[in-house]
C-alpha cells in the first residue's frame, strides 16, 4: 500500500515539478529516492545485474527517470539564471 501511495505521488510530482521552479526539481528528486527505497512490492523482474545479489529492476526505472527529470529541471534552471 505504501509503495503505491508513493508512486502515486512520484508520477504528480513529475507532472508538477516544472511549475515550481528548484523546489520542484527538489521535490521530485526526494519522492524518486523515496520510491526507490520502498518499491519493493512492486519491483518486477530483474532486468540488469548490478552486482551479485543486486540487480536493476523494472520498478527502479521509475525512480531513475524521476532522477533523471530532476537533474534536467535543476540544470535548465540553473542555465536560464545564468543567462541572467
Amino acid at each position: 500500500m505504501i509503495a503505491a501511495v508513493v508512486l502515486a505521488g512520484l508520477v504528480l510530482t513529475a507532472g508538477l515539478s516544472g511549475r515550481f521552479g528548484m523546489g520542484g526539481a527538489v521535490a521530485l528528486a526526494a519522492m524518486s529516492l523515496l520510491w526507490l527505497v520502498v518499491n519493493g512490492p512492486m519491483e518486477g523482474p530483474i532486468l540488469a545485474i548490478v552486482a551479485p545479489g543486486h540487480g536493476l529492476t523494472g520498478g527502479d526505472l521509475a525512480g531513475i527517470a524521476g532522477l533523471a527529470l530532476a537533474a534536467h529541471r535543476f540544470a535548465a534552471l540553473r542555465r536560464s539564471r545564468m543567462a541572467r
